[in-house]
């Protein structure tokens, strides 16, 4: 309909306008020519106009769409007014990523990512994950990281994903992930950031966990006489920090005692000797299966930086 109207409001014109034109007709077709140009120009503009104004308020419309479909999920609300107005379809079960946005090395110091940095970040990431081909995927992404949301059967290799996000935002991501209904949405991303907390707090490289990754770890730092028991058994390491950077160097080389001593630059016997006196003091021997398990179990508690009401020291 619009095709014809334009080519009707064409042929209308051009037949007034050389109606009108003095001259030879070689003259006038010179001007009809030229006019049907300047004619064609003006239009084509308006239509491309028109035609991105349309598609911008199309990606508005569906940015808005998603966002009022996050807040609700993330809200345990219901959904049903949201999608029936839309037309959008609310999955199943979503595969739930929590994600920590690491700060930036400037030199030798840390600097948060800046404002413009952000948007360029979580542009870049819904961007790729349009290119995932999760078309209803859902994120809610600020300075510090977000939540994505991606229905199951849109899933694919979650580690890969991260991979692909990392890559469009530039930075080196943290992430946890679970499966979960809409109903178990909210208590779910608790969770998840619980555990994307324990992660920074352990020191664990940039990666994807879940929680059958972190169990141990996870169990070890909940509440219990078990984690004040297991966080005392360091405390005579306190005043030793030497033995303490042994130990965590130690442990951290998988008992290689050669790397370790290496890497503090001291001869193997002396590793020797401030392992027996961490066994000395902790009543633990790290050369040991049982004694090396308390130590570990220790430590991870000891890195969370846990602590319970009673202690005055700040998380």
């Amino acid at each position: 309909m619009i095709d014809r109207a334009i080519d009707r409001g064409f042929a209308t014109s051009l037949e007034l306008f050389a109606s009108n034109v003095v001259g030879t007709d070689e003259q006038k077709l010179t001007v009809v020519r030229q006019l049907a140009t300047e004619m064609l120009d003006s239009v084509t503009a308006a239509i491309s106009l028109a035609y991105s104004d349309h598609l911008e308020a199309e990606v508005i419309e569906d940015q808005r769409t998603k966002s009022a479909v996050m807040v609700a999920l993330l809200a345990g609300q219901d959904t049903s007014t949201v999608t029936r107005c839309s037309g959008f379809e609310v999955a199943e079960s979503y595969s739930v990523l929590a994600l920590h946005f690491p700060s930036r090395g400037d030199g030798g110091s840390e600097t948060l990512l800046t404002q413009m940095d952000v948007r360029r970040m979580i542009r870049n990431i819904r961007a790729a994950l349009d290119r995932h081909g999760s078309v209803r995927a859902l994120s809610r992404l600020d300075v510090r990281g977000g939540v994505i949301l991606i229905p199951s059967d849109e899933t694919r290799d979650l580690d890969a994903l991260l991979a692909v996000l990392s890559g469009a935002a530039g930075v080196d991501m943290t992430a946890t992930c679970a499966e979960a209904p809409p109903a178990r949405i909210p208590e779910t991303v608790d969770q998840l950031c619980e555990l994307l907390d324990l992660v920074q707090r352990i020191q664990r490289p940039p990666g994807l966990f879940r929680f059958a990754d972190l169990a141990v770890e996870y169990q070890l730092t909940r509440p219990s006489a078990v984690r004040r028991h297991l966080d005392a058994i360091l405390n005579p390491l306190d005043d030793h920090p030497i033995l303490m950077e042994t130990l965590c160097t130690h442990l951290a080389n998988n008992l290689n005692r050669r790397r370790t001593a290496r890497q503090l630059s001291v001869h193997m016997n002396t590793i020797d000797y401030r392992l027996k006196s961490i066994r000395k003091l902790t009543g633990f021997d790290p050369s040991s299966a049982d004694g090396l398990w308390y130590l570990q179990s220790a430590l991870v508690v000891r890195k969370a930086n846990y602590r319970d009401t009673e202690s005055t020291l700040s998380i």
